[in-house]
């Protein structure tokens, strides 16, 4: 697997922070309750004129602590690009934010969501071994999973490790 070195431009999102054992949390399969779709159509309740864009030109992420490999109960923060700001939840379930551009060495990895750390821990060695340092929150950006997936060795999943 090799590294692909790509600028992510500046973006505006909207963010939400979560405890969670694994990003299974956020879906479950057998009722269809998506918690991520649910914070979006809460978002747009407040929001009806913010565009989330559609696949192929959406991009949503989770970021953990630059340099972690999450272990056991993670804390994650969740980001869905939009195309303009809004007004913040004033319960304070999500904010919009202006996320700066970053250049990021990026892998995929594909298999059961609870592998994710195990990938990430995989990008930090990549990035290591290619003379770079970890510059920034990495970020996983979920392209397959149990909404479009049945089986979960097709999830599919970008790590993002911002680089210097």
């Amino acid at each position: 697997m090799e590294l692909e070195i790509r600028d992510i431009p500046e973006h505006i999102a909207y963010t939400a922070e979560y405890d969670v054992d694994s990003y299974d949390d956020f879906f479950d399969p057998a009722t269809g309750e998506n918690r991520l779709q649910d914070l979006e159509d809460f978002m747009h309740e407040n929001n009806p004129d913010v565009i989330v864009p559609e696949i192929p030109h959406d991009y949503n992420y989770f970021t953990h602590p630059a340099g972690v490999v999450p272990s056991g109960r993670m804390h994650v923060r969740y980001f869905d690009m939009v195309d303009r700001f809004g007004k913040d939840d004033p319960e304070g379930s999500y904010r919009f934010v202006a996320v700066p551009a970053v250049r990021a060495a990026v892998i995929p990895w594909e298999g059961p969501n609870p592998t994710v750390p195990e990938g990430i821990a995989h990008a930090f060695a990549l990035v290591k071994e290619a003379g770079m340092q970890p510059a920034g929150d990495t970020r996983v950006s979920a392209i397959h999973g149990p909404w479009d997936r049945e089986d979960e060795k097709g999830y599919l999943v970008e790590i993002q490790i911002p680089v210097k």
